[in-house]
């Protein structure tokens, strides 16, 4: 008995053809795109050199407009002569428990009569919260409610510390920042609002870079350190609120 055969289309006719011409097209496709995406041999490590010198470029012009020598600041920045400051910072930062940016820690304090701390209490307030939030947290003398509990060691203030205002304070604002996080940006306008609404406050800034979200947020705190050590506070303060906005 004869089996009836089953009628081929055209394509499963000529299939072999066909996958012979498109993988002909996918191959030239590749090659022709192939030219002109393939990356060069280091080319990451050029883009990051080109990323940094322009980075470099802008850091030097600021600090030429707000009166620094250019070549001294650029020697400055070129030895890494600030990266141990910045560095320790980051320890310090780390051993208070600082995870993330900004984080405000507040210390509270009184004065005997020797001009000596009495007494000191310290709570922190994380992230980028409004006027009222800070204003009802040192007035209340605790953390800001609902806000995670944090560990760490205690916040020593040191000769070393970036001061605006007085050193015998009872009220002293200590943030940890990151130069390039768009929180402590927002939370810059905030700080300064406070400080105006209660000028016996004092406030202090700590460097506490994120590399892994930020890759220059060290360079340019490094600038910073670069700032203060050729033109002193005012200098600091300056190339700080210029850089950061």
């Amino acid at each position: 008995m004869e089996h009836p055969t089953s009628k081929k289309s055209f394509f499963e006719t000529y299939q072999t053809f066909f996958a012979i011409i498109i993988c002909g097209v996918l191959i030239s496709g590749s090659f022709i795109i192939g030219k002109f995406i393939t990356p060069v041999s280091g080319s990451s490590d050029i883009q990051k050199a080109i990323t940094q010198e322009s980075v470099r470029t802008d850091l030097i012009s600021t600090a030429k407009k707000i009166g620094l020598d250019k070549t001294a600041f650029a020697g400055c920045l070129d030895t890494g002569a600030a990266q141990q400051k910045i560095a320790t910072a980051v320890t310090l930062a780390q051993k208070s428990g600082v995870q993330g940016t900004p984080t405000f820690f507040i210390i509270k304090r009184t004065f005997g009569g020797d001009g000596k701390v009495a007494t000191e209490k310290q709570w922190p307030i994380l992230g980028a919260r409004d006027l009222a939030d800070f204003e009802a947290s040192i007035k209340d003398g605790v953390p800001p409610a609902g806000q995670p509990e944090i560990k760490g060691d205690k916040v020593v203030l040191s000769d070393t510390d970036h001061y605006m205002g007085s050193k015998n304070a009872e009220i002293v604002v200590v943030e940890y920042s990151d130069i390039d996080c768009p929180f402590c940006k927002r939370a810059e306008a905030t700080v300064d609002q406070l400080l105006k609404n209660h000028p016996e406050y004092a406030f202090v800034y700590r460097h506490s870079p994120i590399a892994e979200l930020h890759p220059f947020a060290s360079y340019r705190a490094e600038a910073t350190e670069c700032a203060k050590d050729l033109g002193g506070d005012e200098a600091f303060w300056k190339f700080l609120k210029t850089i950061a906005k």
